[in-house]
C-alpha cells in the first residue's frame, strides 16, 4: 500500500519545492500540506503515514509540537526538517522521539532515501553530525564496519556488479520495492548517497569485490 505524506512548514515556497521532490517517490500515493502545528493536528489522523515536520515555525515549533503530533497520528512516522546543521539539533530531535532528521540543504536523493528508510520503519539520522547512535544517513570517519544483514550483503554484492534494482530483484527473488528498501538501508549504513560511492566504500571496507561484465 502506498503511503500518505503530510508536509508541515510555514513557508509555502519550501513546501512546494519539497512536494516536487517527494512526488517522485514511487511509494508515495498522496501528499497533504499544513502551514502550522494547529493545521497539522486538524488533519484527519487516519490519512497520515509519514510527516515531514519543520523544526522552526511560529507559534509552536516542530520540536515542541512533536509529542502533540505523535498523539494525534499515532501510526505515522515523523521526520524533522531543519535549516540548522548544528549537532545539538539532531540530538534534540532524536531524544524527543523523532524517527529521523533532514537538513533543508539535503539533496533530492537524500530526501527520497530518508523517506524510503522511514516508511520501512528504519531511523534516518545523520550520525556523522552527532545524531542518534546506531542510526543514520552518514557514517563518521573511522567508523566500524556497518552491520549489514545477510540479505543486504546479497544486494550489495549484486549492486557492486552494476546491476539495476529490477535485475537484483529477479536474481534474488524479491520485489523491486524490497530491493529499493535494502539499497536505501545500505546507503545509510555506508554513509553514501549514490551507487558509485557505495561501490567504492564497499570495496574499501572489503564488503564486496567488483565484477565487470559486458553490457547485454
Amino acid at each position: 500500500m502506498r503511503a500518505r505524506l503530510l508536509l508541515v512548514d510555514d513557508h509555502t515556497l519550501f513546501r512546494t519545492g519539497l512536494r516536487l521532490i517527494v512526488e517522485d517517490h514511487p511509494d508515495v500515493a498522496a501528499i497533504s500540506e499544513a502551514g502550522s502545528m494547529a493545521d497539522a493536528c486538524a488533519h484527519p489522523r487516519e490519512d497520515i503515514d509519514l510527516v515531514l515536520l519543520d523544526i522552526q515555525m511560529p507559534g509552536m515549533s516542530g520540536l515542541d509540537g512533536l509529542r502533540l503530533l505523535r498523539q494525534h497520528c499515532r501510526k505515522a512516522r515523523i521526520v524533522l526538517v531543519s535549516a540548522s546543521v548544528a549537532p545539538d539539533a539532531v540530538h534534540e530531535a532524536w531524544s524527543r522521539g523523532a524517527d529521523g532528521f533532514l537538513f533543508k540543504s539535503a539533496s533530492g536523493d537524500d530526501i527520497l532515501n530518508a523517506i524510503t528508510l522511514a516508511l520501512a520503519g528504519q531511523p534516518c539520522f545523520p550520525i556523522s553530525l552527532g545524531g542518534a547512535p546506531g542510526a543514520g544517513n552518514a557514517r563518521p570517519a573511522g567508523a566500524p564496519t556497518p552491520a549489514l544483514t545477510a540479505r543486504q550483503l546479497d544486494v550489495l554484492e549484486l549492486l557492486c556488479t552494476g546491476k539495476p534494482n529490477k535485475v537484483i530483484a529477479r536474481d534474488l527473488g524479491l520485489s523491486e520495492n524490497t530491493v529499493r528498501v535494502h539499497v536505501a538501508a545500505i546507503f545509510a549504513q555506508l554513509g553514501v548517497n549514490s551507487r558509485s560511492a557505495a561501490l567504492l566504500t564497499a570495496q574499501r571496507m572489503g564488503l564486496c569485490t567488483p565484477q565487470f561484465h559486458d553490457a547485454t
